[in-house]
């Protein structure tokens, strides 16, 4: 199924070279449309980004409600006194180091 998939996107770069939108400035640019060339190619650079910050925080996200609701629950005061005292016996630091 991938080798397909692969072929397919080759045959498509290979025949079809104006559905394919490799660079704004290169695909206008033979024209005298030089000013949208430039235009797409400013409006790319600027989104680009955003879209990975937006997708680096959907991973988060996904990857935080893919957890059991179980796991996700909240801990007591108690509880995490314990967690870190067990910690702390195991030489484990609990808090970040304090920078003066």
């Amino acid at each position: 199924m991938t080798k397909a998939f692969a072929a397919a996107a080759l045959l498509a770069v290979w025949e079809i070279p104006s559905i394919v939108w490799a660079c704004p400035t290169c695909k206008d640019g033979l024209s005298d449309n030089y000013v949208s060339a430039y235009a797409y190619s400013i409006m790319f650079m600027m989104s680009v980004p955003y879209l990975l910050l937006a997708g680096f925080f959907a991973y988060i996200v996904v990857a935080y409600l893919r957890k059991p609701a179980a796991e996700r629950k909240e801990l007591s005061a108690e509880q995490l006194t314990e967690i870190a005292l067990k910690k702390a016996e195991q030489g484990i630091p609990t808090q970040p180091p304090a920078w003066d």
